[in-house]
């Protein structure tokens, strides 16, 4: 597994940025609405995910997965990430005995949310450019709530968020596009001058059952390519945020 970066080398994203100008002077819904995807998207949370698969595998005596292939089955939450490694190493175990695999991947993982994982500093840096100049800031996760919570609490960068919301939040989640749609609201904006960055062909489903312009980023954990997934824009890292947000009229 590749070295990550430690979050001492990102505290510089909270140097004081230069104030540029805001959008407009009419009220909170005139403003926009930047929903990020977590995992993947605005952190790297792989590693304690995988190591979290590890352990479960290790405990039903199978073998491990690969981290490229526990990458591409993150997006939808435990579930997929436990019958897919459990189908690669000798059969999904079904009803009762899938629900205690879950129930031992949620407790372990809960000890384990931020071991390795941390946000992109390119993110943050991101986060708070937009953030000066007036947008609202959301989370719009397949993760759930708590464990989102919990991590942006680690990381002490709750406060950038407006709203964050998990996959437990609403009856329904990505690629159901209400969970987007409700996710803005909560944060105060307003779905018709909206964004969203994903990684997922949830993301991208979310966004477009939404009616949200949508960007996907290259360096993500989906299984298909950025460039497959069909989102208005992609881009190669959050450098290129602000003008794909101004192309899509966002901003």
């Amino acid at each position: 597994m590749p070295c990550r970066r430690r979050q001492g080398q990102f505290k510089h994203c909270f140097k004081a940025l230069q104030k540029p100008r805001h959008w407009g002077k009419g009220s909170v819904m005139t403003r926009p609405t930047i929903v990020f995807d977590l995992d993947g998207t605005l952190a790297d949370t792989a590693p304690d995910l995988y190591q979290t698969v590890c352990w479960l595998l290790a405990m039903e005596n199978r073998p491990r997965v690969t981290f490229e292939r526990m990458k591409g089955l993150i997006g939808d939450g435990a579930g997929p990430m436990i019958r897919g490694s459990f189908g690669d190493t000798g059969g999904v175990p079904e009803g009762d005995g899938f629900e205690r695999l879950l129930r031992m991947f949620l407790a372990y993982y809960a000890q384990h949310l931020a071991d390795h994982s941390e946000p992109f500093p390119e993110a943050l840096a991101a986060i708070l450019r937009f953030r000066a100049r007036g947008a609202k800031i959301a989370i719009c996760t397949n993760k759930r709530y708590e464990f989102a919570a919990e991590q942006l609490r680690i990381w002490r960068i709750g406060h950038l968020f407006d709203a964050v919301k998990g996959a437990d939040s609403f009856p329904f989640r990505k690629p159901d596009g209400r969970h987007l749609s409700e996710t803005i609201k909560a944060a105060g904006g307003d779905p018709g001058r909206a964004l969203m960055i994903g990684d997922s062909s949830a993301d991208v489903g979310a966004a477009r059952d939404a009616g949200v312009p949508c960007i996907a980023v290259t360096f993500g954990y989906g299984s298909t390519p950025a460039h497959e997934l069909g989102a208005d824009l992609v881009i190669e890292g959050f450098g290129q945020l602000d003008a794909a947000a101004r192309r899509l009229g966002v901003i």
